[in-house]
């Protein structure tokens, strides 16, 4: 049966993008066709390509090969003599259903460059228009309808510049590294090779984050002073510890030059939580950790990441010739012409909102002064009609004390919530489904909590067997142990600096495309995510072992052997 109504819905409090709508059936029927001269549905002419496509993105590939490899892709093809070469290069046969289908989604460079040319042309400029409109705005002096206004207009572009391009050009970069991982996958199935292995050592705001704040942190060792300063003071102090210091003032305005850069990234994607500009706290950890650290450097892990990348290119070249040797650069080409994309569109998450709280939080006193709120963040937890309801009360003296009881009771739920584990795909009869699953990505395996190993998706490569750092948000950044294995419920790029002190990462949600997958390969540290349950079932400073490589974590009890209970947690003293 058809669906309807918005491609994005929430559920429980959790968002999900539906898979029943009109174009998705509409795909799967024109694909069922098997139609070899157009590989995008008919149902949006947007994303369809231009008959003659291959052969041109076969021309750009070579254009783009060495020397050496021009001349050897010129000898190949002229062995074949074969019209239909172009095709057969840039769209490998499959026997999968799912497989199929993502070969042929985004899959050709005219769709993908005309998503990319309208993110640049206008959703990137409406979002950064929106946010510098209402920046001008002098928040104390603004009228209740004001700042109503501007909480709506930000809010709303917010959700637009996802649903209106940004995840779709998003995914041209999620898709060609499916569609890479699952060539090496079908074509080299007893070797395991991961497309991250191959597509480190792409520049992203991420790693210049990452960067940056590392030259802050050479500044303070430079200074023994500062050094022993920010060692001995607590995260949420330093930052005000530093401002008194009279020798500080360059490390203060490197930290506030970074969150002018980077603050308005959340340590999760729920705009109730503060961002980094209104919390620096996580970020001073890392950056205690950076300078407590002598041996730490970025370029080491630039170098650890280009071994294993170059490695990998090796063997997998030696395993493959003629045509599939050929597909296997043609999709490496293509997932490497838009592997950056990921992080561009998601360093703007939350773009908005170091303006839009603020302005919330004004309202939110001024309705608690007026009597109707009992907390200045109600304001997150009503819908536009109340507030307008709540302003109208407030400019005729009056106060509604039931819009205050009816936050604290979706605060309360929204807590309750937060608890949950939500299913990646719903019904449940969808995630028994195990071609629809695949189709769907899920970013969750299911594990049985009474064995001592735990599944998930192998996303970086290595073994390595070091303590557990349990982190749930970013109040507990400084549990973080230099050298041990950050285990987390998910990470956005707010939680990358942790990455730099990590011998490893395992997540409780996450696939191969996620966003802790490809920081992890960047800093060349193994990674299984998707575990389900791992920051349940590890206790902090447990023993572990993960296998970027089989996708496996093998928890251990106090003396190394596995267990297949948590031990008590807690690192070993002495």
């Amino acid at each position: 049966m058809v669906g309807g109504g918005p491609m994005f819905i929430s559920l429980n409090g959790y968002a999900y993008q539906r898979m029943d709508g009109p174009h998705f059936h509409e795909e799967r029927e024109f694909r069922a066709e098997d139609n070899p001269g157009h590989s995008e549905s008919l149902s949006s002419g947007f994303l369809s390509s231009a008959p003659g496509q291959e052969r041109h993105d076969l021309a750009l590939m070579v254009a783009d090969l060495s020397e050496a490899d021009r001349q050897a892709f010129g000898r190949f093809e002229a062995a074949q003599h074969d019209d239909d070469l172009a095709r057969q290069v840039t769209t490998p046969e499959s026997e999968d259903v799912a497989t199929k289908a993502v070969y042929g989604w985004m899959a050709k460079t005219d769709v993908n460059d005309r998503l990319l040319d309208q993110w640049h042309a206008e959703t990137r400029p409406r979002l950064l228009g929106v946010k510098e409109k209402w920046a001008q705005l002098e928040v104390d002096a603004a009228a209740d309808e004001q700042l109503l206004a501007a909480i709506r207009e930000m809010s709303y572009e917010e959700g637009l510049y996802w649903s209106s391009n940004s995840y779709l050009t998003f995914g041209t970069s999620k898709l060609t590294d499916e569609q890479l991982q699952r060539f090496l996958s079908e074509t080299l199935p007893d070797h395991h090779f991961i497309s991250g292995q191959l597509l480190s050592g792409i520049e992203s705001k991420t790693m210049q984050g990452n960067a940056d704040l590392f030259e802050i942190a050479k500044r303070v060792r430079a200074h023994d002073e500062l050094s022993y300063l920010v060692l001995v003071t607590p995260a949420k102090f330093l930052m005000s510890t530093l401002r008194e210091h009279p020798a500080a003032g360059k490390v203060v305005a490197g930290i506030e030059q970074y969150l002018a850069t980077y603050g308005h990234q959340g340590y999760s994607f729920d705009f109730v939580e503060p961002t980094q500009t209104e919390d620096p706290s996580g970020l001073l950890a890392t950056l205690k950790a950076m300078v407590g650290d002598k041996d730490y450097d970025p370029e080491h892990q630039r170098v650890k990441a280009t071994a294993i990348r170059e490695k990998k290119f090796k063997e997998i070249s030696a395993l493959l010739s003629d045509l599939e040797y050929w597909q296997f650069r043609h999709r490496l080409w293509m997932a490497l012409r838009y592997a950056y994309l990921r992080e561009e569109v998601a360093f703007l998450f939350g773009y908005s909102w170091s303006i839009l709280r603020p302005m919330a939080f004004e309202l939110g006193h001024r309705l608690v002064e007026a009597g109707t709120f009992v907390n200045a963040e109600d304001t997150f937890y009503l819908v536009t009609e109340e507030l307008n309801q709540a302003i109208e009360a407030r400019a005729s003296g009056k106060a509604l004390p039931r819009l205050g009881e009816l936050a604290a009771q979706r605060r309360e739920l929204r807590e309750a919530r937060r608890k949950h584990r939500p299913p990646t795909v719903v019904p449940p009869e969808a995630r028994g489904n195990e071609q629809l699953a695949r189709a769907m990505q899920s970013e969750i395996l299911d594990n049985d909590d009474s064995s001592d190993t735990m599944r998930g998706f192998a996303v970086s490569s290595g073994l390595v067997t070091d303590r557990a750092s349990v982190v749930l948000g970013p109040a507990e950044f400084d549990r973080m142990e230099p050298g041990s294995i950050l285990v987390a419920p998910l990470t956005t790029p707010a939680w990358t600096q942790l990455f730099a002190h990590a011998a490893g990462l395992v997540t409780d949600t996450g696939s191969l495309l996620a966003h802790g997958s490809i920081v992890a390969r960047e800093y060349g540290i193994p990674a299984v995510l998707g575990v389900g349950n791992g920051t349940e079932r590890i206790a902090h400073g447990q023993l572990i072992t993960i296998d970027g490589d089989a996708g496996t974590v093998v928890i251990h009890n106090i003396n190394g052997a596995s267990a297949t209970a948590s031990p008590s947690a807690g690192w070993p003293s002495g």
